[in-house]
């Protein structure tokens, strides 16, 4: 009898999962100093060939003139060479990257360089104007200086509404990775939070729908992810690269999965394996450090940063791996 039932319960989820319609999404991230960015976006890739999401664009937030080519790298390694990407022009945060000149030399794209790639704020009005109400999920894993300059951008050929009423009318919500919590108080400017303070403040406080936070610390530490990457079979991806290259000092074949929480969140939800705060707000001081109060109360603020009762953190990171490389 419990083998039926578990056969009945397989069968409606896969009967949801093939009748359900993908999550659009746009993918805002830094790509340079950290590897998880790549794990991410190979997630997200995953829940595409499965038929949950679809990638509208990406958008970088780093001035590492490598980084929207290693986007592209992996973008073309998954068979969706033509996704469009945007990144941030001019002023912006710059960060050192072990992998992405490397990605960028060795695999096949067809990306220019950062300075010659479309800018962000024009990209994002296009996507989000051509799309129907209340139906993009935006997903960021860098800094916010992307979506600071969205919501201040001015009426263009694309749409008549400001930036924030175009967010307003089109996102459905927002899944922001960054801040370590209840509290970070190191002013030291790594994460996504205190390279672009300015930008941290402004979405936290001005962005119009609701935003679910992931936290990164030492609960994403408890989901070691992208050992799949050393396999063989996939050693010679550019995701492996990656990885091997910016964990060579570290000895070791995993990382730490803060960015593919963030992914799994904006697909999937929070459910089963996390719980989900949505008392209090997420407080961002001046430096982009933040502490996560329970008064007053911002029904926009959500945060994910706790597993639910019962949930073997190994487990999860074993599914990520499955689907980050999950074929078409």
């Amino acid at each position: 009898m419990k083998r039926k039932i578990g056969s009945i319960i397989l069968g409606l989820v896969s009967f949801y999962l093939g009748t359900a319609q993908p999550v659009k999404i746009i993918f805002d991230t830094d790509m340079d100093s950290d590897v998880d960015d790549v794990g991410a976006l190979a997630l997200l890739h995953g829940f595409a060939n499965l038929g949950e999401a679809e990638i509208l664009g990406v958008m970088v937030s780093s001035l590492n003139p490598w980084s929207p080519g290693a986007v592209d790298v992996i973008n073309t390694h998954y068979g969706r060479p033509d996704i469009p990407i945007g990144s941030v022009q001019r002023f912006g945060v710059y960060h050192k990257s072990k992998y992405t000149r490397v990605l960028y030399e060795e695999f096949d794209h067809d990306e220019k360089l950062g300075e010659d790639t479309p800018g962000a704020t024009t990209l994002y009005r296009k996507l989000l104007a051509s799309q129907d109400d209340n139906e993009v999920i935006i997903v960021t894993v860098g800094d916010l200086t992307n979506l600071s300059r969205l919501l201040n951008s001015n009426p263009d050929e694309y749409s008549e509404l400001s930036g924030m009423e175009l967010v307003a009318k089109k996102v459905k919500h927002l899944v922001c990775m960054g801040g370590r919590y209840p509290l970070d108080q190191d002013p030291r400017p790594w994460g996504n939070f205190k390279p672009d303070p300015a930008s941290t403040q402004h979405i936290a406080e001005a962005w119009p729908t609701p935003i679910y936070f992931t936290g990164g610390g030492v609960f994403a530490d408890n989901v070691p992810t992208g050992s799949v990457f050393f396999k063989e079979e996939y050693s010679r991806t550019p995701m492996a690269r990656a990885y091997e290259v910016f964990l060579a000092s570290w000895n070791r074949n995993w990382h730490h999965s803060a960015d593919l929480i963030a992914v799994y969140v904006a697909i999937r939800g929070h459910e089963p394996y996390f719980k989900l705060e949505q008392r209090g707000y997420n407080h961002i001081f001046e430096n982009g450090t933040n502490v996560w109060r329970l008064e007053p109360n911002d029904e926009r603020h959500l945060l994910v940063s706790e597993f639910a009762d019962g949930i073997d953190p190994n487990g999860i990171a074993k599914t990520f791996d499955e689907i980050m490389v999950v074929k078409k």
